[in-house]
């Protein structure tokens, strides 16, 4: 019987879920302290056809409190009028301007954009730590400072990462998101992910990035990952294959991230990423026939013989699997009861994320990436 054969395999998805909700009770971010007041942020922002975010972006900005030290945000070339708002709106960056924008230099041969504006913006920065923010993101008025509190406390950590709660334009495209917490947080051990050096277990979120400046400045990170399309995991990667830590934060109450309007932007979205998040074209093979396994088979052998008790547990764990994953990260947790929706819609993503890697290329924001 398909469910109770499979049920072993959820057993420890469950296992390290309830590892990592202990861990992730010691990780939210608090009200700043007072012992992080003298500690300075430079807020980082690459910007690619942003235009219809940007005035309530700069507004959230303008109404931080304290100040960060600085906030550079840097137009990747966008041509959707970003560039041409950013230039009325905001002063040219110059040292010592609290918020200021500067247009990339003409992006290299085999860089990927987004790597491209973040590296030209550490580079600039000044202040003792560098957090790279997505310009999708909603923010509190004092999460800046929050996070600041926290690098504090974590002085160790060469990179602290975050998790935003997951905003859904819409009910399809929040099944689809729910993929992304159930992979983490149901098959990623979060102390692996924050000191083991192994890079099976490397992760970070992009959307919110941070790093001392002193050890960006030396590294340079986004150098070092330049042509990766999933450049946070490589970061991660890279900070602990030379000895470093990775500090994993919950930022749920401070941060929001939408990503995606539709469905057909999530769905390009996470289709450059698919591969990549799965190591290669033959490893996302193996995890897209395993989700249809171990997910999908047991519930078809229920339609056609009849549930049993066996097919019931199996609904019920998977459904907690997803469900609780998912809160994890802000999504409601009855998402999880229509979990084989998210796995469908999954499986369609990266099949076509492997037939992009197939082919050798990916398409994102009007650019063309060539992928391996």
């Amino acid at each position: 019987m398909m469910a109770q054969w499979t049920l072993p395999v959820l057993g420890m998805q469950l296992m390290i879920l309830l590892a990592n909700l202990w861990h992730w009770r010691r990780r939210k971010v608090a009200y700043p302290s007072q012992s992080a007041e003298g500690l300075s942020v430079s807020v980082l922002i690459p910007v690619r056809n942003e235009r219809h975010r940007l005035p309530e972006l700069i507004e959230s900005l303008r109404q931080l409190q304290p100040p960060p030290f600085e906030i550079i945000l840097c137009d990747d070339h966008s041509d959707d009028g970003s560039r041409e708002w950013l230039r009325e709106h905001l002063p040219l960056h110059e040292p010592g301007q609290r918020l200021s924008w500067f247009p990339a230099p003409p992006k290299p041969n085999g860089w990927v954009g987004k790597n491209w504006a973040c590296h030209q913006l550490g580079m600039r920065a000044q202040a003792e730590w560098l957090l790279f923010l997505d310009a999708d993101l909603q923010f509190a008025s004092h999460s800046v400072a929050a996070l600041s509190s926290t690098f504090s406390h974590n002085h160790a950590a060469q990179l602290v990462t975050a998790i935003p709660r997951l905003l859904p334009a819409n009910l399809l495209v929040g099944l689809l998101k729910l993929m992304v917490p159930y992979s983490v947080f149901t098959l990623l051990p979060l102390r692996f992910a924050e000191k083991h050096p192994h890079p099976a277990f490397g992760f970070a979120n992009g959307q919110l990035i941070a790093f001392p400046r002193a050890l960006y400045q030396q590294l340079q990170p986004h150098l070092q990952v330049k042509d990766a399309v999933l450049e946070d995991v490589q970061l991660a990667r890279k900070v602990k294959s030379q000895g470093g830590t990775v500090c994993i934060v919950d930022a749920r109450p401070l941060f929001s991230a939408r990503m995606y309007d539709t469905l057909q932007q999530a769905v390009d979205g996470f289709s450059k990423n698919g591969v990549a998040i799965c190591g290669g074209v033959s490893a996302a093979i193996m995890v897209a026939a395993a989700l249809i396994v171990v997910y999908l088979l047991p519930l078809l052998s229920g339609v056609l013989t009849g549930f049993s008790e066996w097919h019931a547990l199996h609904y019920l764990v998977a459904a907690v699997l997803f469900g609780a994953s998912g809160w994890m990260a802000g999504l409601p947790w009855w998402y999880g009861f229509l979990y084989p929706c998210s796995i469908l819609i999954g499986e369609f993503v990266l099949w076509r994320s492997i037939v992009w890697y197939s082919r050798g290329e990916v398409r994102w924001k009007g650019r063309t990436y060539p992928v391996h």
